[in-house]
Parts: C-alpha cells; sequence; structure tokens
C-alpha cells in the first residue's frame, strides 16, 4: 500500500532548497548569529540567537552575577488535572470561549495555573474539536491565543492525527489564514499522523506554503518529540516521548536545517521533567551540547522555561542566566522571548528587562532582546 508521506518526499529536494533559505549565518569578528525566522510555542523566536548583540561572559572568567543574593527556586505544584477538568466542565456547558477567557483570568492569577496553562489549552482544543464533529473549521470560529495559543495547536493536532492523507490536508487545515500559530498544530499533528516518525513528519512540514510556516511546524514536530514537559500534560493519552536526556543531543545533532533549531530548543523539557525547576541544572546540561549552535539554542529554551513556569517572578530566571557563563545571551533572549508569548504579544521582549532585580543584567538584556 502507497505510504500516505509519498508526497512530501516526492517534494522533499526541492523544498529543503526553498526552506533552507530562511536560515541566515552571519560571521561578524569571530563572533556567530545564528537566524531562523520562527517561533516556539506560539510567537517567540526559537531558532533566533546572537552571540554579537553583547560580548559574552567568559568560562575562564567571572560571569555576571544578579545584585540579589541567591534564593531557593520554588517548585510548581501538579494543579494540571484539577483545573483542566474544571475547565473542560466549563466548555462542555458554556462553550469554547468562555472556558479559554477563564483559563485567561486564572493563569493571571495563580502561577500554579500560568505554568500548565499551555497545556490545558491543547486540552480543550481537543475536545472544541469533538464537541464539532470533528471539524477543524467550526472548532476554530474561536481563536484566543492565551496560553502559548494552545488551544488552536491541540485542534489542529488531533484533526491530522486521524487523518488518512496527512500531506493533502496539512495544506487545506490551517486556510485561508495560513498563520505561524496554526502550523505549530500542524507539528504536532503529523508527529501523530506518522507514528512519532521524526524524519516523516518534517518531509509533511516540508511541504507547508511557506518557508517560516515549514520551521514552525518544526516547533510543533519537536515540541512533540520532547513532549515530557513538567508544565505539560498536553501529551497524554498519545504516547510517552521515545527521548531522555541521554538520547536528546545526538538526536538533535542530526537533524537538518532549518530544524535542528527548534530541536535544541525543546530539550531542556526533558531534564525538567525530571528534576522539576532545575533550570541551573539544565542550563549546565545545555553546555555540554556538541555544538554552539546546540548549546545557544538550548540556553535560549532554559531562559524560555524559566518564564513559562514562573510569569510572575523572572528574577528566577534571572538568576539562572547569570550563572550561565557564554550562554547568558541566549538565556536573556529566551526569558524576553517567552515574556512576550506570555502577554500575547501585547509587551515587548525587552519589557522583561527591567524586572530582573540587576541593571547590569538589564543592560545586558536589553541588548539581546
Amino acid at each position: 500500500m502507497r505510504s500516505p508521506y509519498a508526497t512530501a518526499s516526492t517534494m522533499t529536494h526541492m523544498r529543503r532548497t526553498v526552506i533552507a533559505a530562511a536560515v541566515v549565518i552571519v560571521l561578524i569578528a569571530g563572533t556567530v548569529a545564528f537566524v531562523v525566522t520562527g517561533s516556539g510555542d506560539h510567537g517567540h523566536p526559537v531558532a533566533e540567537v546572537s552571540t554579537a548583540a553583547a560580548p559574552a561572559a567568559s568560562h575562564h572568567g567571572s560571569p555576571i552575577q544578579a545584585d540579589t543574593p541567591d534564593a531557593p527556586v520554588s517548585v510548581i505544584h501538579d494543579v494540571y488535572t484539577e483545573v483542566r477538568d474544571e475547565l473542560l466542565a466549563v466548555q462542555r456547558l458554556q462553550g469554547s470561549a468562555a472556558a479559554l477567557d477563564e483559563l485567561d483570568v486564572r493563569s493571571r492569577a495563580d502561577v500554579e495555573i500560568g505554568g500548565v496553562c499551555h497545556a490545558i489549552a491543547h486540552d480543550l482544543g481537543h475536545q472544541a474539536l469533538e464537541i464539532a464533529g470533528g471539524n477543524p473549521g467550526s472548532a476554530l470560529t474561536v481563536r484566543n491565543d492565551v496560553c502559548g495559543g494552545g488551544f488552536t495547536h491541540g485542534v489542529i493536532e488531533d484533526a491530522l492525527a486521524t487523518s488518512k492523507e496527512p500531506a493533502r490536508d496539512l495544506m487545506k487545515i490551517c486556510a485561508p489564514k495560513q498563520d505561524g500559530s496554526c502550523f505549530h498544530g500542524v507539528g504536532h499533528g503529523v508527529m501523530f499522523a506518522t507514528g512519532l516518525d521524526v524524519d516523516a513528519s518534517l518531509e509533511l512540514c516540508d511541504l507547508a506554503p511557506k518557508p517560516v510556516l515549514s520551521v514552525r511546524c518544526g516547533e510543533g514536530v519537536f515540541m512533540q518529540l520532547f513532549s515530557a514537559d513538567v508544565a505539560g500534560g498536553h501529551a497524554a493519552g498519545k504516547g510517552a516521548s521515545a527521548e531522555t536526556v541521554e538520547t536528546a543531543s545526538s538526536t538533535c545533532a542530526s537533524i537538518r536545517m532549518p530544524y535542528a533549531g527548534a530541536c535544541w530548543f525543546y530539550t531542556p523539557t526533558l531534564w525538567l521533567a525530571d528534576r522539576p525547576d532545575d533550570f541551573t541544572g539544565a542550563m549546565q546540561w545545555c553546555a555540554e551540547a556538541p555544538s554552539d549552535f546546540g548549546r545557544q539554542l538550548c540556553a535560549k529554551g532554559v531562559g524560555s522555561r524559566t518564564i513559562k513556569y514562573h510569569p510572575d517572578d523572572p528574577t528566577i530566571g534571572a538568576r539562572v542566566c547569570a550563572g550561565a557563563g557564554e550562554l547568558i545571551n541566549s538565556c536573556l533572549a529566551g526569558m524576553g522571548s517567552y515574556w512576550s508569548v506570555h502577554h500575547k504579544g501585547l509587551r515587548a521582549p525587552s519589557d522583561v528587562c527591567s524586572r530582573l532585580d540587576s541593571a547590569r543584567l538589564e543592560r545586558r538584556c536589553l541588548q539581546v532582546t
């Protein structure tokens, strides 16, 4: 029987040439800036790293330190199941708009809910598709990008998971808008459609109508691959990640451009799944990646997660970034990127810089965000 991915395979070579144009590698005075137009979770750039924007701290010197003394990092308690079930009930009785509005309010008022809101939004998307009788267009008449656009991702991933022709359907499912958040959901969905086959999923992402949308699709692929997220659960019932911190580095080292950046960006979720809030340990693990590109993108992922899991307290991320040595710029950039996502794009990434409790970190943060 013909593979449902055959269409993707025949177009891969041609599309790769086009998509590669989205990747820019700039060499400036011995420093490297890697730029990939794309974004993570919903709207923040995943693979946009600049080590030229500010002088990096040296492994051999003293890293910039936060002005405040170290303090223990709090641990997010598991409130995912309780709040998810409450909001699914609201959705069944009052509709998706009411459930998403309540999620928005509650996630901003309670840091514990804020840490799991993206996962809950995915689950609301799953149920919305069920309520809509499997019609993603009907389910997405409500578009609320609260919690990183997880609702849209949940609708799309479930719709593609059951598709018999994902190569055809991924071209239609986000039409006519064809926006990046929707294609991030496509990335989750093609992973289910291919049985978590990364190569086959990326070949499907190659088919997206624009290179930037292929990159966004790739982000969904790797967010799903590393689905063991400390703030997560959105993959519950769909199979646990087969990746571990021991295998992730070799996996990402083998991923082709322009998708490699997203792979590295999401790897810290594996570390944090087993070691909640051990951002310092995750950063040290990133520092052992086999390439500077991998180290920088992994560090950006750690910085991003400090805000995703603790949007009420950026000083947690500030302390992590302050001790990150030459990875400090990427860490701070990651904090800024998710800060903007958390506020649905209404605040610039640089807005987080004044909240770090350190004048020195603030100056550097403003340079890299």
